[in-house]
């Protein structure tokens, strides 16, 4: 899973660097992501292929939502929490928080490549440090990691559990696991909305005990993300 990695890219993209004239920008989409090419036995076959397609196909259709990340360190201690609004492909409103209070200590607004950060009561314009793949927050086929077994791929294996409900939301449960060749095994948990197959929760278990959690909601919700009337 990469979803570390897209933290820490999230955060190092929105540093941003000051600029004399701000002007008004205009989202740029983000490139494609290349889709590999299986070339040996996929990862994940049979039942569990389709569930990965339909998620993916339920995904598709998704143009706004709110996630938070919350990441947990092996002794279980809150490390980084980052609420997000996210309008795809290239719209952002992030709040940091203090992940004893809760309260916010950084905010950040980011269009294509323009960025916004607040500092005190001003916010200040520049650029963003590379494209940011916000459609990364979820991304079903990467529970199954690299599907080409013989390119040295991953082992997944996929269980359902219990439901149960989430904010209200009846949600199927599964556990997955996925072992990269020659490492140790990531433990997956997600819940995903009965009836419309969205993700509420995904929860990763790391090998040295640190856990990456991600909550959803906000599908149906009017998001709206403009440049701050501030300057």
């Amino acid at each position: 899973m990469h979803r570390l990695a897209l933290l820490a890219s999230l955060l190092l993209a929105l540093a941003i660097t000051g600029c004399a004239a701000p002007v008004r920008p205009t989202p740029t989409p983000l490139p494609p992501t290349p889709t590999p090419v299986p070339q040996g036995a996929p990862a994940v076959q049979g039942a569990d292929r389709a569930r990965l397609a339909a998620w993916a196909s339920a995904w598709e259709a998704v143009e706004r939502f709110r996630a938070e990340i919350t990441v947990i360190d092996q002794s279980g201690r809150v490390q980084q929490r980052v609420q997000l609004a996210v309008v795809l492909p290239d719209r952002l409103h992030a709040f940091q928080l203090d992940p004893a209070t809760g309260q916010p200590t950084l905010e950040w607004i980011v269009i294509g490549d323009a960025g916004w950060i607040k500092q005190g009561d001003r916010w200040q314009l520049g650029q963003i440090r590379g494209p940011l793949d916000l459609a990364q927050l979820y991304d079903p086929s990467s529970l199954a990691e690299a599907r080409d077994a013989s390119a040295g791929g991953a082992t997944v294996t996929m269980e359902e559990l219990a439901p149960e409900t989430l904010d209200g939301v009846p949600c199927q449960r599964w556990s997955i696991t996925v072992t990269p060749v020659g490492q140790a095994t990531n433990r997956i948990t997600l819940w995903l909305g009965q009836d419309d197959q969205l993700p509420r929760q995904l929860r990763t278990e790391y090998p040295d005990g640190s856990v990456l959690l991600l909550r959803y909601w906000g599908f149906g919700e009017a998001i709206e993300i403009q440049p701050p009337a501030e300057r």
